[in-house]
């Protein structure tokens, strides 16, 4: 019973770090690890009424996993858990690189916590320096939007 702990512990630990497969011809580079200070995020109501400066901190860096609290010292603070993962490909090809990302929400605001996430592939068929990456995640029902801007 034991090692069937350890091994769903290990599953669980490991899971959210886990990516889908690169296409052939593509593997992974040293990727530069994402810090506090590339990235913001931001929290807009779908029709604009709401929109909340977020603060964030990079609760567990080893799984990518952060913490984000919008409208902090009003009354619509909202509160999420986000995996944000950036993953840098290079191609055969030299010409050829492309960006994984994982972007995973939990809106922990809901007495049932509810998820909703993405996951990009984005390809490049000539050299290109990556400037700003920005994604919108759907919350509350898609009633209301996060933001996540990285500036590497």
């Amino acid at each position: 019973m034991k090692t069937l702990k350890h091994v769903l512990l290990a599953v669980l630990v490991l899971l959210p770090s886990l990516s889908f497969s690169a296409p052939a011809g593509f593997f992974l580079t040293n990727t530069k690890e994402i810090t506090e200070d590339m990235v913001s995020f931001h929290y807009m109501s779908s029709d604009g009424t709401f929109d909340l400066k977020c603060a964030h901190v990079f609760d567990k860096p080893d799984a990518h996993d952060w913490d984000v609290w919008c409208g902090k010292g009003t009354k619509w603070l909202r509160q999420f858990r986000v995996h944000f993962l950036v993953r840098q490909y290079q191609g055969r090809d030299s010409q050829k690189s492309a960006f994984e990302v994982l972007y995973w929400v939990i809106d922990r605001d809901q007495k049932t916590p509810k998820f909703s996430s993405t996951s990009s592939w984005i390809q490049f068929n000539n050299p290109s320096k990556l400037e700003i990456m920005r994604f919108s995640q759907g919350v509350e029902n898609d009633y209301a939007y996060l933001t996540v801007e990285l500036k590497p």
